[in-house]
């Protein structure tokens, strides 16, 4: 089956959240979006009980992250990094393993840098990975277009945040459902 196919399965899936820092954050396209989105995927995922990873790239330089976000996580760890791929980072490839799970829900910053290395690098390694492009940003529109575009190209899904949310629920008659509507009522369209 074509992965661009596939619906995501909540069992299987993970959401990795790459470098929400607040320097990189700052000079992003539409940063208020993004963090409004980070924090209901977040509260979504917790929901869900699908496994987050965090991640920060080079806090000495850049500052850690959000701790307003990682403080929505359930015992939160993150993981820094110097490599721009977080597959490339042995701390963070190993945490994603441990999960079990191979479909990777990525957002974050920035989109032509990390999250295109972090998408291609788990597709080489065999995970399918759903790229929530509205709650991921890049420090030009021109360079979101592009990193989204050539992760499209290397095999990623393309999606949206309510994509994603309405494919892991499946369904509307449950007490997930109507935990997660509204959050969904927030999503800025």
């Amino acid at each position: 089956m074509n992965a661009n196919a596939e619906l995501l399965n909540r069992d299987d899936s993970l959401l990795l959240l790459v470098d929400f820092q607040k320097s990189m954050l700052a000079n992003c396209v539409a940063p208020d979006r993004i963090r409004k989105h980070a924090f209901i995927l977040i509260d979504v995922a917790g929901i869900l009980n699908i496994p987050i990873i965090l991640t920060e790239q080079n806090p000495r330089k850049l500052g850690s992250f959000l701790p307003e976000l990682a403080a929505m996580v359930a015992n939160p760890v993150v993981f820094s990094k110097n490599q721009f791929g977080c597959f490339e980072n042995d701390m963070i490839r190993q945490a994603i393993a441990a999960t079990g799970r191979k479909s990777v829900i990525l957002a974050g910053i920035e989109a032509h840098i990390c999250i295109f290395q972090t998408g291609s690098g788990g597709l080489r390694r065999g995970y399918r990975v759903h790229v929530a492009a509205d709650v991921v940003s890049a420090s030009s529109q021109r360079n979101l277009e592009i990193g989204l575009g050539r992760l499209q190209y290397a095999g990623a899904v393309i999606t949206s945040m309510e994509m994603v949310i309405f494919e892991l629920l499946k369904q509307a008659d449950t007490d997930e459902f109507r935990n997660v509507l509204p959050h969904i009522k927030k999503i800025v369209k």
